[in-house]
């Protein structure tokens, strides 16, 4: 039986922030980018991926909810987290007169290794829990608030943890390589897509549709992706820049 009384969840989502940085610092040093700026970026970002996972969650709740909006009790939705860190980016990117092309290349790599973390703490914490499995691995839940009480269960959240940590080891490696160019960050956005969409299928899927409202943003950033990869006429790997 697991007990996941401990507040695990809250140190892995500030785990992640504070990877975020870690990640971030060491590549933003290829970038003609102050440190100033950085700072003022990680700022911006992370506003946008606590309110944007948080915004994204209450709405997709509302009706449950009944329109309440408490900051502090809702979860986070991984994609909210996403679209929140790239809308404030471009804010960025438009109010500072930045390329928002170096500030992908310098925030992408990060946010596998982010979503890892934070799947660390929905398998303890019993949130996002698959669906019912006996076999091999299988986990029960004795008092979380998310999961069913006494039922084994798949958990799918350390096969994403897994996943989304191969993606992130890929994205380190182009970046080393000095090969991380906007065909890298298409493929990015695609194979990060394709495995949420994937591993969506073995969680419990509470939406009333064939495929959850991840599975369709997972399509909806996977076109992106592709779009990236087709936009990209140059092949020619980004090399470090300095001011």
């Amino acid at each position: 039986m697991f007990n996941t009384e401990f507040p695990i969840y809250g140190m892995m989502i500030l785990l992640t922030l504070l990877v975020n940085i870690a990640v971030v610092v060491p590549v933003s040093k290829k970038y003609n980018f102050k440190k100033d700026e950085i700072i003022c970026l990680l700022l911006y970002e992370n506003f946008g991926i606590i309110y944007g996972a948080k915004i994204l969650t209450f709405l997709h709740n509302f009706n449950a909810l009944e329109g309440q909006f408490d900051f502090i009790a809702l979860g986070m939705s991984s994609y909210g987290g996403l679209i929140g860190a790239l809308l404030f980016l471009i804010l960025f990117s438009l109010q500072f007169k930045k390329p928002l092309k170096d500030m992908l290349y310098i925030f992408m790599p990060s946010i596998p290794i982010m979503y890892s973390i934070g799947k660390i703490g929905c398998f303890f914490s019993g949130c996002c829990y698959g669906i019912e499995y006996n076999g091999f691995g299988s986990v029960t839940y004795n008092y979380s608030l998310a999961a069913p009480a006494n039922i084994p269960l798949l958990p799918v959240q350390i096969l994403e943890t897994i996943f989304f940590m191969v993606i992130f080891i890929f994205m380190i490696f182009k970046h080393k390589k000095n090969q991380f160019d906007l065909r890298t960050i298409g493929i990015s956005f695609i194979l990060c897509s394709l495995s949420k969409f994937a591993l969506d299928f073995l969680r419990h899927n509470t939406s009333s549709g064939f495929l959850s409202l991840n599975q369709i943003l997972s399509i909806a950033f996977a076109i992106i992706g592709i779009g990236i990869i087709v936009i990209d006429t140059s092949s020619e790997p980004i090399l470090a820049r300095k001011a």
